[in-house]
């Protein structure tokens, strides 16, 4: 099992990096081989028009190539987010509408073939003390989990309450959460 952790914060060593390290050091202590990838160290641009892109034969030229196929070889996905006026970070919304974009570039059958299966998880941090305010990230992650194209496997979720650097990881229900979620994907069985 390769577990591939997709960090979407611009803070590098913030409460969302934290949780995330707990989650692939419970999947690597279980056995899985992990990986984990910084959005803010790849120059990957937003969606111009995926209908013009592919009549001329080439997207933007970034680092998005390297994200996607890190994506396409993994067996699971831990997205790692803090909450951004309810939703995922603007990191994480470029990954995932890119991913809609590589579907839409080669074919959706090619896609599901490269995605189906893979198990996936949500890691999110905020600073509210109400677990109200992720209600519409989970949602649009299980969304995007479920989508038919994508058909991922729902492992759960992590919500992580932290505001300063390092308070997420005072909570030991959360920390022993994250870990037991990263163990999970190495149990996983696809198919």
């Amino acid at each position: 099992m390769k577990v591939l952790g997709i960090m979407g914060s611009s803070r590098r060593d913030g409460n969302t990096n934290d949780l995330l390290d707990v989650a692939l050091k419970g999947a690597a202590e279980a056995g899985a081989d992990v990986e984990k990838i910084i959005l803010l160290d790849y120059n990957i641009h937003h969606i111009y028009n995926c209908q013009d892109c592919k009549r001329r034969g080439e997207c933007p030229s970034d680092d998005w190539p390297i994200v996607r196929d890190k994506i396409f070889a993994a067996d699971g996905l831990i997205w790692a987010t803090p909450l951004y006026w309810y939703t995922v970070s603007g990191l994480t919304k470029v990954v995932l509408d890119r991913l809609c974009c590589t579907m839409y570039w080669y074919s959706p059958e090619y896609f599901l073939e490269q995605v189906k299966g893979k198990a996936a998880a949500v890691i999110v941090t905020q600073e509210e003390k109400s677990f109200e305010q992720t209600q519409h990230l989970l949602g649009t992650m299980k969304l995007v989990f479920g989508y038919e194209f994508c058909q991922w496997v729902d492992l759960g979720y992590v919500i992580g309450i932290g505001g300063s650097r390092g308070t997420v990881l005072k909570i030991e229900e959360t920390v022993r959460q994250a870990y037991e979620l990263g163990r999970k994907f190495a149990q996983f069985k696809s198919g």
